[in-house]
């Protein structure tokens, strides 16, 4: 991520997790620069490189506008001053304003006859309520600097755009104005509140929510020194977490049996404290109903914001590969197919058509969740000479992942189902540790890059290899999670 991406976003952030926790506030301060150093992920580079596109497309909508591209704050501030004065300046990308340690920029800032307006560009197709709270805090610090805010919008991505259309087809413009204003008046009346907490050098105490379960800093917080905290225990309500903090309980073992829970919280909870695994007797029935030989399949998908190929809408998920590995019984893989399309085309209808041929022989098709049973469907509707084929494909499909959510639970799952959870826990000796590419949002990315084609031949080759050793070990995977499973009635 560029510098001045992050100088945009520190003093936004800080401001917006003191809203969520003080403590994130605090430390989001102490650790300002923190976002600027390390390594991205290839996902992190290729959603930044996305959306330095967006940006640069937008601004080609307000062809008059000055870009403040000085490399700091101070420089910024001073440019955006000057640009500010001059009557013949109709737009200001990324105006920058400071005061009372308050930094904030505006994609675009619009100059009207009574004020300004600010615009706040966004790669998604989706408003969000997190987006007013960004453009709140950005209206804050500007009207904090003296300028009269009279409209904030929004410029989302169109679901309409194709590739081709023009960059005005591309963007849709909502307009925010009276819910942005109010809520910059709210976060106006904390201004001192927060600039004091997080200046301060105590710490300040943290407060458990269910906020907590995805805060990156949970086990340096509240989570530290706590192997099953009753954040595991899946879909606790705000009212129980409440709850069970005021009765002083943080650990998942110490919920006294007399306490209100589910089905599948007492799962977790009664496995944690018996540090044994919980097998229902559906297990084994379910394990039964798998026909061989079994096909364990896999998808990788791309979706991007401007789309790579003709007719695709924006956000489109295309699937890119696949691996199926094949097995004549438990554990006894006999053949290996993969598939991985070509980055210059559209290659949907060839996977369809491969899928069906592969998979035609009789026998369960095992997947681990119902991504790819999605996936098949909208290939269907797609390709309907190719529905039959499909559909016949989708009636073998078994969920593994939903066979182990409702048939067993290992006290070392942590409340996730998820494979990267229960791999490692269920088998030990295989990781993904090795791979260059470990999870789909890196994979998502590499094919990304595999379109664009901007890295040398080596490069892009080195991609392909890394993006079919990922999926093969995926559906590897759940061959081996099957086989200890079975193991284990």
């Amino acid at each position: 991520m560029d510098e001045d991406t992050n100088v945009r976003n520190v003093s936004k952030k800080i401001f917006l997790d003191s809203l969520v926790c003080p403590t994130l506030g605090w430390v989001a301060r102490s650790r300002a620069f923190d976002d600027r150093i390390g390594e991205l992920s290839l996902a992190d580079r290729f959603r930044v490189q996305q959306g330095i596109e967006i940006g640069r497309r937008a601004r080609e909508l307000y062809p008059s506008g000055i870009l403040i591209d000085e490399g700091n704050v101070a420089s910024a501030c001073r440019r955006t001053k000057i640009m500010l004065g001059r009557a013949d300046i109709s737009a200001i990308f990324e105006a920058t304003f400071a005061v009372d340690g308050y930094t904030a920029k505006a994609d675009i800032l619009e100059r009207e006859d009574e004020g300004w307006r600010i615009v706040e560009v966004k790669s998604s197709v989706n408003d969000r309520k997190e987006f007013i709270d960004d453009m709140a805090y950005t209206t804050m610090v500007v009207k904090r600097c003296g300028l009269e805010i009279t409209d904030t919008s929004l410029l989302l991505i169109s679901r309409d755009f194709k590739l081709g259309m023009e960059n005005e087809k591309l963007f849709e413009k909502v307009n925010h104005t009276p819910d942005v204003l109010r809520r910059a008046e709210e976060f106006t009346r904390l201004w001192s509140t927060i600039e004091k907490m997080t200046r301060s050098p105590l710490k300040p105490d943290p407060e458990l929510r269910l906020d907590c379960r995805t805060c990156r800093l949970f086990k340096e917080c509240l989570g530290e020194n706590i192997e099953h905290h009753i954040l595991d225990i899946p879909r606790l309500t705000e009212s129980k977490l409440i709850e069970l903090a005021q009765l002083g309980i943080v650990c998942v073992e110490d919920i006294p049996d007399a306490f209100s829970l589910t089905e599948s919280q007492l799962r977790v909870r009664d496995c944690v404290k018996t540090r044994k695994p919980f097998i229902e007797d559906g297990l084994k029935s379910a394990l039964q109903s798998v026909s061989w030989p079994a096909y364990y399949l896999d998808f990788e998908t791309v979706m991007t914001a401007i789309p790579f190929y003709a007719g695709i809408a924006p956000y489109t998920q295309l699937p890119t590969q696949y691996s199926i590995h094949k097995c004549s019984k438990l554990g006894q893989v006999t053949d290996h197919f993969e598939y991985l399309a070509d980055p210059s085309r559209d290659c949907r209808r060839e996977i369809a058509e491969n899928l069906i041929d592969v998979l035609r022989e009789g026998g369960s098709i095992i997947v681990y969740s119902h991504f790819e049973k999605s996936i098949m469907t909208k290939l269907a509707a797609l390709f309907p000479d190719l529905a039959i084929g499909l559909a016949s494909l989708i009636t073998r499909i078994v969920n593994l992942e939903a066979m182990i959510r409702q048939n067993f639970y290992h006290p070392d799952f942590h409340g996730s189902t998820s494979i990267k959870r229960t791999l490692p826990v269920l088998v030990s000796d295989m990781s993904y540790d090795h791979l260059e590419i470990a999870d789909g949002g890196s994979a998502m990315a590499a094919f990304g890059y595999l379109i664009l084609g901007k890295a040398g031949k080596k490069t892009l080759e080195r991609l392909r290899r890394d993006l079919l050793d990922y999926c093969k070990q995926d559906t590897l995977a759940m061959v081996r999670l099957h086989q200890r499973l079975a193991e284990y009635v």
